[in-house]
């Protein structure tokens, strides 16, 4: 059995209800991270109720961590759980908190599963209305709690149905969080949207693949689909830029081509304007279902992972640079 010590999470308004999340951690184990590179920093899990469910997270934390450091917010896809994500992410956040001093959490979805913004949502999640967006405001209080970060500087990212998360909290919760960056993942259709939009302007990025087989680049349905129909990566791009009032083109850059042999490539497209939200889309042409890294390889079935894009490095580039949430 493996130890455990208790610790209480401080109570947390939610909908006008105090939730005191109670918790308890113990140190991860060594096969959760033994497959991709490891920092210095110290992970704990962590266990707790929010709306009678039990919920678990993640947090990898640096040696020497500064008050005030940022904390970033990466959730897993439809069935995998927060070590999945690490791995699936090549262990970099982890890395680049090492390297410049900000907090990662890796939650679990409810049977695997994130209550996102689809209507036609079949998930576990959404047939039990869980409350995941309370269960976000939880860790972050609680991450506030421990290691005192800087609440105006919480991001989230996130894979596939993660990414598609994170655009709930973009749309519902867009003063919790500085930026998103969603992974393979576009916008519900607008007939197949549950979400109520604030329509807040919010930093956005956005990094999918043209020949995505499970997310479709151009929009859609895929056959046999949990989620309903979706925008194209387009109408979601549109949709965001239309919110943080950019109305100018965009600027495309390509990035540089690593290897010969990689029949990919990127595009980097930013709408931008003076004191307003950006929003980037890494347009990645013939590329997967997957999050482009270094250290993990994808099964085929998922499609191509491009040389030309580190997406976790360019994720907290993107984050590192912006402001301090008003």
């Amino acid at each position: 059995m493996r130890s455990m010590r208790s610790a209480t999470f401080s109570a947390l308004k939610i909908c006008a209800a105090l939730l005191a999340l109670a918790a308890a951690t113990d140190q991860v184990s060594a096969r959760d991270r033994a497959e991709v590179p490891r920092g210095t920093g110290t992970f704990t899990r962590n266990f707790g109720a929010i709306g009678g469910r039990d919920r678990l997270f993640t947090v990898y934390a640096p040696k020497d961590l500064k008050p005030g450091a940022p904390l970033v917010l990466v959730f897993h896809g439809g069935g995998g759980d927060g070590p999945m994500v690490r791995l699936g992410t090549g262990g970099e956040f982890d890395l680049l908190a090492d390297r410049d001093g900000f907090v990662v959490a890796y939650p679990d979805g409810i049977a695997k599963a994130w209550n996102a913004c689809s209507k036609g949502q079949t998930n576990a999640a959404r047939r039990w209305d869980v409350d995941d967006v309370a269960f976000a405001e939880a860790i972050i209080e609680s991450v506030v709690a421990k290691y005192a970060i800087d609440r105006t500087r919480v991001f989230a990212t996130g894979h596939s149905n993660g990414g598609q998360f994170s655009y709930r909290l973009a749309l519902e919760r867009p003063r919790l969080i500085a930026g998103i960056a969603a992974i393979s993942a576009n916008l519900p259709a607008a007939d197949n949207l549950a979400c109520v939009p604030q329509n807040v302007p919010i930093p956005v990025m956005i990094i999918n693949g043209t020949s995505d087989p499970v997310s479709y680049y151009d929009g859609g349905r895929r056959p046999g689909s949990p989620f309903g129909r979706s925008r194209s990566t387009q109408a979601t791009v549109e949709y965001f830029s239309e919110v943080n009032g950019l109305t100018g083109p965009p600027e495309t850059t390509r990035l540089p081509h690593v290897k010969d042999s990689d029949p990919t490539s990127v595009e980097r497209i930013a709408w931008t304007a003076p004191g307003k939200p950006p929003v980037i889309l890494y347009k990645v042409n013939g590329g997967g279902h997957v999050v482009p890294q270094r250290n993990y390889r994808y099964p085929s079935e998922v499609g191509r992972m491009t040389e030309d894009l580190d997406a976790p490095a360019a994720i907290w580039d993107f984050f590192s640079k912006l402001p301090p949430r008003p």
